[in-house]
């Protein structure tokens, strides 16, 4: 999986102002009859990839502790399973999320970096917000 900035920031967002953070999850298929197997297959393949991508940003962020109150589980078979128990940003989700919230400071952030040959890392983001910021008020 290729981390997603923008999905990140979003993510942040949805938990934020208490929306669903899984409502973009894809159902589970089933496949209609006038569908073949290898149709399905491709199917499914791109649902799995769908919820792998949520999940998997989802991880990113319990793992730095930017969220809580959401467990994901990644089985033996790379499917998801999860529980939510009240999620919120702590402390550091909100510190983050504010560096990322202002459209103009993020698309600076992102071109700086882009434009610096710097792969953006939650460090990196802390680093050129404070350059960004000092350059929108500058």
């Amino acid at each position: 999986m290729k981390r997603d900035w923008d999905l990140l920031r979003k993510q942040l967002t949805d938990i934020e102002e208490g929306r669903d953070v899984f409502a973009d999850v894809p159902k589970r298929l089933n496949r209609p009859n006038d569908m073949s197997w290898a149709e399905f297959d491709i199917k499914v393949a791109e649902q799995q990839n769908a919820e792998a991508r949520i999940f998997g940003h989802l991880e990113l962020l319990i793992q730095k502790r930017y969220i809580d109150g959401l467990s994901v589980v990644r089985g033996a078979d790379n499917r998801f399973s999860y529980a939510v128990h009240g999620p919120r940003l702590t402390m550091d989700g909100h510190d983050l999320l504010d560096t990322m919230r202002s459209a103009t400071i993020w698309e600076s952030i992102k071109t700086t970096a882009k434009k610096k040959g710097v792969e953006l890392t939650f460090e990196a983001i802390k680093v050129l917000a404070g350059a960004a910021l000092k350059h929108a008020l500058g």
